[in-house]
């Protein structure tokens, strides 16, 4: 005997019928008969989005803090899901009409902003992010904002990223520069007379887990390469497996740069150190340097991709999805020897240093934040000549040239650096 279908199901099939009405009656049913049931919260969030009753979306977020006591939440992840559903017009309409002492105007800021980049609308996203800015540091007490909590990656992208105005007054922070460890280069192989070096950083956990496949596909692929490795907080084992990798790949030009340990060491110091000695890489080889993530393997020469960035000071790929600091993925960048790419890596570098004292978890993604920041303040001081979009160079996002490896290790490896 076929069981009846449930409340959320009937839902769910007006929801899919487009019978927005009939669908938000059965979720409120639903939602009283079992308060717990997630979907049918966001189902009836969703069904009253359709039927532009953006009112009574924010009175849902009332009722469920009376229930549930996590409206707040519930508020985030039903905006969420109007952006996932392209529901841009209602977030940016629902975030007009909310005022500022609203106790929803922090992810109705964020969300309307996600859709402003979503749109193109670069600058009206900048403004709401400058107001959201404003408010979560006046709240941030407040809020729900630690590392297991979903609204902490709008907190963090929504703060770390910057506006021109911080990124033209950036100048050497003298306290945190001092902190930096010295860069030691043990083996200077040089460019092996290729056009272009690859290089990475990172700390000698990360290297010891990633660095054989890292070699061992860049000698598969792009045979005669140049590699730089950075190791933070080296060690004899770090050294050792560099030099068994070495013997290994003859074929290929070596060069190891290392650091001692550091009191500024965290995950997000080990993903944004390619750009801190970036500067200084550009300047030895005095060719293009392409930055990348450790974790990776090639799967087709690079070299495309160094050609299409000819003619620009920094080359790198977009991802269209939402979040500030999610545009610019640090994956791969192609930076130019000249002065235009030395000027943007140390801008790049300014940016790093200027919030590297932020503590984890509020931290991570701080590369792609300075990423993100600098290559608006290039576009809007330089116009579109700075920066190019590999995605529009070369037609195709990163994955047909890099596969990402490591998985979940590579969590555990990040939360460990940051002492967590």
């Amino acid at each position: 005997m076929t069981a009846a279908p449930s409340l959320v199901e009937q839902a769910v099939a007006h929801l899919n019928a487009r019978r927005y009405a009939e669908a938000a009656t059965l979720f409120l049913a639903a939602v009283n008969a079992v308060p717990t049931d997630d979907e049918a919260w966001r189902g009836l969030a969703v069904a009253l989005a359709l039927q532009g009753r953006l009112g009574d979306l924010i009175g849902l977020a009332d009722y469920r803090e009376r229930r549930r006591g996590d409206g707040f939440l519930f508020c985030h992840e039903a905006l969420g899901l109007l952006l996932t559903y392209r529901l841009h017009g209602h977030l940016r309409a629902l975030d007009d009409a909310l005022p500022m002492a609203s106790v929803y105007k922090p992810p109705a800021l964020y969300q309307a902003a996600c859709a402003d980049l979503l749109d193109g609308a670069e600058d009206a996203a900048f403004a709401r992010l400058g107001r959201f800015k404003e408010l979560v540091r006046a709240g941030a007490g407040q809020l729900p904002i630690g590392a297991d909590s979903h609204f902490n990656i709008a907190y963090r992208q929504g703060t770390l990223i910057e506006d021109v105005d911080f990124v033209a007054g950036l100048a050497e922070p003298a306290a945190v520069a001092a902190r930096l460890p010295a860069t030691v280069r043990e083996l200077d192989a040089g460019a092996g007379g290729r056009p272009y070096v690859l290089a990475t950083a990172c700390d000698r956990h990360y290297f010891e887990r990633f660095a054989p496949g890292f070699v061992r596909s860049a000698a598969a692929q792009m045979p005669g390469a140049a590699l730089h490795f950075h190791v933070m907080a080296a060690d004899e084992a770090s050294r050792s497996l560099f030099r068994a990798l070495t013997a290994e790949a003859p074929g290929l030009a070596l060069n190891l740069s290392t650091e001692p340990d550091s009191a500024l060491r965290s995950g997000a110091y080990y993903a944004s150190a390619r750009f801190l000695v970036g500067p200084d890489l550009l300047r030895h080889y005095r060719r293009p340097v392409v930055l990348l993530d450790a974790d990776v393997g090639f799967l087709q020469p690079l070299d495309p991709l160094v050609a299409a960035a000819a003619g620009y000071d920094f080359t790198c790929f977009r991802h269209d999805g939402a979040g500030p600091c999610s545009r610019y993925p640090a994956v791969l960048g192609v930076c130019d020897p000249g002065a235009g790419g030395q000027a943007f890596l140390e801008r790049v570098r300014l940016f790093v240093l200027a919030k590297l004292e932020i503590e984890w978890p509020f931290n991570w993604m701080l590369d792609q934040a300075a990423l993100a920041s600098v290559i608006r303040w290039v576009r809007k001081t330089r116009g579109e000549t700075g920066v190019g979009i590999l995605n529009e160079l070369v037609g195709t996002h990163f994955q047909p040239w890099l596969r990402s490896v490591g998985g979940d290790e590579k969590a555990a490896l990040i939360r460990a650096a940051s002492g967590q």
